[in-house]
Parts: C-alpha cells; sequence; structure tokens
C-alpha cells in the first residue's frame, strides 16, 4: 500500500512539473514534424532550380549544405520554444565544445574534408579517379562523403577524411591520356617488321592522337620472348576502348604476318622406371 501511495505521489509531482510546459512541448514537436518536410521540400526545390546551371560538384555540396543548416535552426527553434534560450544553448556548447569534439572527432574531419575537396578541387563530379583500392567515376561529394560509381556498377561510399588524408590519382584530370600496350614476339621474330605493323594499326585507328606520334620500343629481353611497348596519346573518353581495340588488331595482324606470340612451355622428362617422372620448365617457349 506504501508503495503504491509513494508512485502516486512522484506521479503527481511530474504531473505537476510537466503541465505548464506541455503547451510549449507540443509546440517544440509541431516545429520539428512540419520543418523537417518543409526542409527536404526546400531541398527539391533548390534541385530542380538549380538543375542544369552552375558546377554540379558545387550544387550538390551547397544543397546538402543548406539542407543541415536548415535543420539546425529548427533544433534551435525547438529547443528555444520549450524554454533553452539560444545563448544559453550556445554557452552550454562552448563549454561543452572539447568534450564534443572529441567525441564527433571522426564526424567533424569529414566535414572539415569536404570543404577542402570543394575548395582545393582535385576532382569534381564526372571525374574517374582511384584512392588506395578502390577506383570509380565521381558522381556525388557531400558534406561527409564522396560517392563513386565503379565500372562494375557498384556504389563505393568514401569518408572525405580518407581522401584528404591519402593520395588521389586522377585519371581524366587532363584530356590527353598516355596508353601503353605491352605487346611480346618470339625471339626469332623480326622487330623492325613487327615495329611496322604495330604502327600502322595504330596509326590507323580513327581516335589515335599525332601528336606527340605512336612509337614502339623494345622494354625488356625476357626469358621466353622480347617485350616491346606500344605507345600512344589518346583521348581520355576513349582510352579504355582504344585499348581493347588495338590488342584486337595487333593480334589479328600478327597472325596474318605469321608473327607469333610465345607462351611458357611444360615439357615432362620420364624417368627410366615407368612409374617416376621428372616434370621442368622448358626454358624455350613454343609459338602459338
Amino acid at each position: 500500500m506504501t508503495k503504491i501511495i509513494l508512485a502516486q505521489s512522484l506521479w503527481d509531482k511530474f504531473i505537476s512539473s510537466v503541465l505548464p510546459f506541455l503547451p510549449q512541448l507540443i509546440t517544440a514537436l509541431l516545429i520539428v514534424a512540419i520543418g523537417l518536410p518543409v526542409a527536404r521540400y526546400l531541398q527539391k526545390k533548390c534541385i530542380k532550380k538549380i538543375q542544369g546551371n552552375g558546377d554540379p560538384t558545387l550544387k550538390r555540396f551547397l544543397i546538402n549544405l543548406i539542407y543541415i543548416l536548415t535543420v539546425v535552426f529548427i533544433g534551435i527553434s525547438a529547443l528555444t520554444t520549450v524554454g533553452i534560450a539560444s545563448v544559453s544553448l550556445l554557452t552550454v556548447l562552448g563549454a561543452a565544445s572539447l568534450a564534443i569534439g572529441l567525441a564527433l572527432k571522426d564526424f567533424l574531419s569529414n566535414i572539415a574534408a569536404g570543404f577542402v575537396l570543394i575548395f582545393l578541387r582535385p576532382f569534381k563530379v564526372g571525374d574517374y579517379i582511384g584512392v588506395q583500392s578502390a577506383a570509380g567515376t565521381v558522381t556525388e561529394i557531400n558534406l561527409f562523403m564522396t560517392v563513386l560509381n565503379t565500372l562494375g556498377n557498384e556504389t563505393l561510399f568514401i569518408p572525405n577524411n580518407q581522401l584528404v588524408t591519402n593520395s588521389i590519382t586522377n585519371f581524366t584530370h587532363n584530356n590527353v591520356r598516355r596508353l601503353d600496350i605491352n605487346v611480346g614476339i618470339d625471339y626469332g621474330a623480326d622487330i623492325k617488321k613487327v615495329r611496322e605493323i604495330l604502327l600502322q594499326e595504330m596509326t590507323a585507328h580513327e581516335q589515335t592522337q599525332n601528336d606527340p606520334p605512336p612509337i614502339v620500343v623494345v622494354q625488356n629481353l625476357g626469358d621466353n620472348s622480347i617485350q616491346l611497348i606500344a605507345r600512344l596519346w589518346v583521348e581520355k573518353d576513349y582510352y579504355t576502348q582504344i585499348k581493347y581495340d588495338l590488342l584486337e588488331r595487333f593480334k589479328i595482324s600478327l597472325d596474318a604476318a605469321n608473327i607469333t606470340i610465345p607462351f611458357p612451355q611444360l615439357t615432362v622428362h620420364l624417368s627410366k622406371n615407368e612409374n617416376e617422372y621428372s616434370p621442368k620448365i622448358n626454358e624455350s617457349s613454343r609459338d602459338r
């Protein structure tokens, strides 16, 4: 019986404490309930308003920034309605800034890194970049992360801080890229004839840049073949397609000229005892 009376007393005190603030609490909840959809609506309107105008990298970043600032404003308005003064709130946040900074260190570092990426512009939306073991086309740069789309149509979400603290390779920063294709030929093949065939195929391709002109050089004298490099300069948009085209054309043209591409051959030597054998890798190569 005593416990019931105690519980009833605590409940009455709670109700008497909350009732004076109930109108403000309901108003604050309404501000949040209405404000968040409005913020999302404004974000969508901003996207439609600036669609096709200006830099897509900066546009998306600013839209996300505006949305987050709007949400923060809604939160402060709701707290002020409850009775927490904005000045008091800022004072508390200032006093707790060290603890908040330590707790949100990674979160805040990603925001700072986002501003660095936007202002320094090591890459932009549409560029194909590589960072560590990841590579893809940049589709979005927001406050917290950068979104990449891989060649396999996979979506990568990379925190901005990783992009700032690691080396980035921007494959499409320049309009023209150098393409190197390795070609191995037999030691008995005529290098000059092979060079003539490869140069002919490279210059005949409609997307090849003639300045600087394509070249073919000997890269290495390997164990099984002479390693050549067919080097040319191409526009970045055609890099992959030209590589695939020339690999096929090189093979067809070399076969037509009876020039073989060697590969390692495995030779098995049998001993006098038929139950024993000794496999060895032949140092020579066999023609295809």
